[in-house]
């Protein structure tokens, strides 16, 4: 990640997204900032990361409390401590305030220590995290290992990040104790920023009869029927660059957009027209209601309607004066938090899933910023886009979720299900804030691997794919972890996908012997005339573990016998 940015110009940017008038109720710039955190770094649900904001005075040092799902290796969870610094001007942050972290930290070590905490002063917020998660009983019962994450708007000395380090050395966990501050930040900001609004001015004809305007906090929305033919003169629509910040640009010709042409060609229902359209929504900078006649809008974004959109240009022969749809203007900083949010939540109909919902929050557009600086020939899509022209290599993020949560979270088991990974519970754990472009590349290496050795499965196998398809990732990655050597291509990614050549046969050599485990295991159940259920075995958490630890042993035994032989 950069840190070249000059640290008052990383301040400014913070500054833009830790503003408490775009909070919904938060009100300390270091809480504000903890909430974008948590959404667009750690990749919390929009909607509940609220709850795991402590914006209090007497919340002993922890400002946000995360109770995340099963971790890959014991199945035990993790509670994530969150502390926020915000200081006035960007100054440094040094090992002292990391020391009081940690200490803040040791009561939620037993079960005993959070007792006595919730027995004192403390905020309400954090009380009542730490009650509605039942960490007491939980600690004592199957216990929790903890984690600190600490942000800040300043800027980390170098003694503060040997002492995060140093912490993570000495508790034995990389992840430990992990340190964002301004320069950390900034790039994240900017990626999150870049989607925006197509800066024009559009005059929208409708009377005072045909229109009305509230009032809103930091805003106001106007809903006005609006001609078609006014819509058709905004900017943006030919090059699709009008719906950035909509969940999905263009999707591929469906029953909707054939429903839609079809109403456009018929002149004698466009008076009708409005009544059984949905609307548009449309996020803008301003709205000037002044004229009784015109609504001027400046700089704009349509974030629901854009197969209608793309439907009204494609027919825009048959568009008469009659033709109107319902448009609701959002009037609203395009780089808040909460332009993002009137896209997601405006978009709830059912052809929208979780993948889609994702496509513009902070970790995605972080990863698509990744991708153009470090992989510029090849295309991270994020969400539906049939505007782009086929060009290179495309890595969709949905493809990309199961693969990294094969190799990296080895859950085979959950990658199977492709849209579930972007629910709230796994999302944050897939596309943690580790994960790099490099990581994507990386899985997308091993799939491809996979993919050119899919003549060695067995034939039965080969038949459900996609299944065996995973199941074959996830060994690979298995194996990868089974040698020091090895392993170094899961731990430095980058350097690991520079070599492309030498990736390219290491992984065919896994692909083979990844292959072979399950053409053995094929073969012995049919020799012991068993039958192999593999459509349900590779589902099962259970079988899939016993099958990973089979395949390590047997690659450490083959390449101690390759060694000496």
């Amino acid at each position: 990640m950069k840190r070249s940015m000059k640290i008052e110009n990383a301040y400014k940017l913070i500054t833009e997204v830790a503003d408490p008038r775009v909070s919904e109720g938060l009100k300390k710039p270091r809480a504000v900032l903890l909430l974008w955190f948590m959404r667009n770094v750690m990749g919390v649900d929009d909607l509940e990361a609220y709850e795991y904001v402590c914006d209090g005075d007497d919340d002993k040092g922890i400002d946000g409390l995360y109770l995340s799902s099963e971790d890959v290796d014991d199945g035990q969870r993790t509670v994530i401590l969150f502390q926020s610094k915000y200081p006035e001007k960007p100054k440094n942050v040094g090992e002292g305030d990391l020391k009081q972290f940690v200490a803040s930290a040791i009561p939620f070590e037993t079960s005993g220590g959070i007792a006595e905490m919730l027995g004192q002063r403390v905020e309400s917020q954090l009380a009542n995290l730490v009650k509605s998660h039942n960490l007491v009983r939980l600690q004592e019962a199957a216990g929790f290992s903890v984690r600190l994450v600490y942000v800040t708007a300043g800027r980390l000395s170098k003694e503060a990040r040997d002492f995060a380090r140093l912490q993570c050395k000495n508790k034995e966990d990389a992840k430990y104790l992990s340190c964002y501050d301004a320069l950390d930040l900034a790039p994240m900001i900017e990626a999150f920023k870049k989607p925006g609004l197509v800066q024009a001015k559009v005059a929208v004809n409708a009377t005072k009869t045909e229109r009305f305007v509230v009032p809103v906090a930091n805003g106001r929305i106007a809903v006005a029927s609006v001609r078609v033919s006014d819509i058709l003169q905004w900017p943006g629509i030919e090059d699709r660059t009008l719906f950035d910040l909509n969940v999905r640009r263009e999707l591929r010709r469906n029953a909707v957009r054939k429903s839609l042409d079809k109403a456009i060609a018929k002149a004698a229902s466009h008076r009708d027209f409005i009544a059984f359209h949905n609307g548009i929504t449309v996020v803008c900078r301003k709205i000037d209601d002044l004229d009784p006649s015109v609504l001027r809008i400046e700089d704009l974004s349509v974030v629901n309607g854009a197969q209608s959109a793309v439907a009204f240009q494609a027919n825009r022969d048959l568009v008469t004066p009659d033709l109107r749809v319902v448009v609701k203007f959002v009037e609203v900083d395009p780089n808040s938090q909460v332009a993002r949010e009137v896209a997601v939540k405006s978009n709830t109909q059912n052809a929208i899933n979780a993948r889609n919902l994702r496509g513009l929050d902070g970790i995605q557009l972080r990863l698509l910023q990744d991708f153009e600086e470090h992989y510029p020939k090849v295309r991270f899509e994020t969400r539906p886009d049939r505007s782009l022209a086929p060009s290179g290599h495309v890595i969709q993020n949905d493809d990309a979720a199961q693969l990294l949560c094969s190799v990296f979270n080895q859950k085979p088991w959950l990658a199977v299900k492709r849209l579930s990974l972007f629910d709230a519970d796994n999302y944050p754990q897939i596309f943690n804030s580790d994960v790099t472009a490099a990581h994507v590349v990386l899985v997308d290496a091993i799939n491809q691997a996979v993919e050119r050795r899919q003549d060695l499965f067995p034939e039965q196998y080969r038949k459900a794919w996609q299944l065996t398809r995973l199941t074959a990732v996830y060994l690979v990655g298995q194996i990868l972890r089974s040698d020091r050597t090895l392993e170094l291509t899961l731990t430095r990614p980058d350097e690991a996908v520079a070599n492309e050549k030498n990736l390219r046969i290491v992984l065919e050599r896994l692909a083979r012997f990844a292959a072979a485990v399950l053409k053995n295991r094929a073969d012995e159940k049919k020799q012991n005339g068993e039958y192999d259920d593999f459509k349900v075995e590779f589902k099962r958490e259970t079988a899939l573990r016993e099958l990973g630890k089979a395949t390590r042993a047997k690659y450490i035994t083959y390449t101690t016998m390759e060694g000496t032989g």
